[in-house]
């Protein structure tokens, strides 16, 4: 290694042609600890510090970068020291193999690091539904994931360290990796029999550790089957029952509804959507209206659309379908300011939460049924009016919800019907206002009610300070509604800034679709001028009087 200390003698055998070296471990972990050490005092010291004692260096050619990754043996701690002391550009292409395999060993020792701390935090004891709830929780405001990914991480480190203990041993001796161990735990979570899982375990080891997970998880699965069968058929029988039906807003304005049900039965719907679609393809001139720029003559989009006729569409005499995506019956959220509205700024909108661009929402708007005022500051962005009637007590709900969704740090939680108020000071100790309600989850406010976690110095804004039983402490910002105007400094003649930072305030047009009898609302103290517009997107049919909420 270039540029490192002189060394005391090494344990060394052999020399000549073909000869190789026997190297003790303990030296070379002894070695790195030196070497550090040495670089951390050169580091200190420098060559201009007169009084702090800098190793002479020279350039050892005896052991190149090469040939110290090709004699390291289990994978240690130590591996970050050599690691980091090497360039893997300098390296020919076998040496940045080795470098890139080292690197995936010390990945996985971390990895098995990881599942130790995790079940110091968590335990090894799940049974307790809401202690398990507050762990989970905790990890995930650790971690800075998702409360998803730190349940999964969990379940992993609980089942290496109860389950398959040899699958952690191999983990942390770099023989197989964390996606390997997150397979396995995921597809034997149903098995309880400690002699199967006993005998999954041998069984499967040997095949993880020179199989990819992809490949790997067809083995857990026959393993599973083979060793597991009469349970496994009871399963096979019971997951019928839990068909499903699952909806999930994507970006760019789109959406994805799948089915889980039978093999057989979707097996059978694909190739009838799959028919339909052909067949809608050729319609709209196949191949060569695909080569000519039409991008509705693909073929999954073909398949799309027929599906969608499938289920939406009026089917005729003569056995066709008649499908018109305008004729959707539809309620949808749209958000934008009003500069976008006009045309005088482009910046992004909110449809149902989901950012789209300021053309697509302005495709929106113009078929907008009715309209509701929301009122923000322009300086924080948060929301400070959600309609006139936000302070008539059954208004009180959405106006908090609006701003805050739940207030838990990390959670994505949004939707209404998964949402609850909660009072910062329990009620009737503390007010039912806005400065001391706040949005919260159906999974965290049971929580706050627990004692697991609390919320102080909540404010009109939405901000507050996010307390854990195990003593996190975590500030709440105002969470701004649509824009963060930090994202938009205002500035002279710029027309895309904030309305109201500069001029005089403005109103909202009145599209002929949109046009309300009433007068607008008075917005919160202190008074601002509307940066916000919520389109409730309706089908023509509905009512034109109906009021905006």
């Amino acid at each position: 290694m270039p540029g490192t200390p002189t060394s005391p003698p090494r344990p060394d055998s052999g020399a000549g042609d073909g000869w190789e070296w026997d190297v003790d471990q303990e030296w070379l972990d002894a070695e790195s600890l030196r070497t550090l050490a040495a670089e951390d005092a050169a580091m200190v010291g420098g060559p201009d510090d007169d009084g702090i004692p800098v190793p002479e260096f020279f350039d050892d050619d005896c052991f190149g970068d090469e040939e110290l990754l090709a004699m390291r043996g289990p994978v240690s701690g130590w591996d970050v020291v050599l690691l980091a002391s090497i360039d893997p550009a300098a390296l020919s292409v076998e040496g940045k193999l080795a470098y890139a395999r080292r690197v995936e060993a010390g990945k996985a020792l971390m990895a098995a690091m990881d599942a130790q701390a995790t079940v110091a935090l968590a335990g090894v004891d799940g049974s307790d539904s809401m202690t398990d709830r507050h762990a989970t929780m905790e990890v995930a405001l650790v971690r800075r994931v998702g409360e998803g990914a730190a349940a999964s991480a969990i379940a992993t480190a609980r089942s290496l360290h109860v389950e398959f203990p040899k699958f952690r041993a191999a983990l942390a001796a770099g023989e197989v990796s964390e996606w390997h161990c997150r397979v396995l735990v995921s597809e034997t979570a149903h098995v309880t029999d400690p002699d199967v899982i006993a005998a999954l375990q041998d069984r499967l080891l040997p095949k993880a550790r020179r199989k990819t997970p992809t490949e790997f998880r067809r083995d857990v699965r026959t393993a599973v089957a083979d060793l597991d069968a009469e349970r496994e058929a009871q399963r096979v029988a019971r997951a019928r029952a839990n068909r499903y039906v699952s909806c999930k807003q994507l970006t760019d304005g789109l959406g994805y509804l799948g089915i889980v049900s039978d093999w057989p039965t979707i097996s059978a719907m694909h190739q009838v959507v799959d028919a339909r679609g052909r067949a809608l393809q050729a319609v709209r001139g196949g191949a060569k209206a695909v080569k000519d720029g039409d991008d509705d003559a693909l073929a999954d989009a073909c398949r799309a659309d027929a599906f969608a006729a499938t289920l939406l569409g009026t089917p005729q005499e003569d056995g066709s379908v008649v499908f018109d995506p305008a004729d959707i019956p539809v309620s949808l959220t749209l958000v934008m300011d009003l500069p976008t509205l006009r045309g005088e700024a482009d910046r992004h909108a909110l449809l149902d939460g989901e950012p789209i661009p300021a053309g697509i929402a302005r495709e929106y708007a113009g078929v907008a049924a009715t309209w509701r005022r929301a009122v923000t500051d322009p300086v924080t962005g948060h929301l400070l009016d959600y309609g006139r009637d936000q302070y008539l007590p059954d208004k009180l709900r959405d106006y908090i919800l609006a701003r805050d969704h739940c207030r838990e740090p990390g959670c994505t939680t949004r939707s209404p019907k998964r949402l609850q108020m909660d009072h910062a000071i329990p009620f009737p100790d503390g007010e039912t206002s806005a400065g001391n309600c706040g949005g919260c989850c159906n999974r965290h406010h049971p929580l706050k009610t627990a004692g697991y976690l609390d919320i102080h110095d909540s404010n009109t804004d939405g901000s507050a300070t996010f307390l854990t039983a195990w003593g996190q402490k975590i500030s709440i910002p105002p969470r701004p509604f649509l824009h963060d105007p930090a994202d938009h400094p205002a500035s002279d003649g710029d027309s895309s800034a904030p309305p109201g930072a500069d001029g005089p305030p403005s109103e909202p047009p009145e599209p002929p679709e949109a046009r309300q009898s009433s007068e607008p609302a008075a917005p919160l103290e202190p008074p601002e001028p509307p940066t916000g517009l919520h389109a409730e997107v309706r089908p023509p049919w509905r009512d034109p009087d109906l009021p905006p909420f």
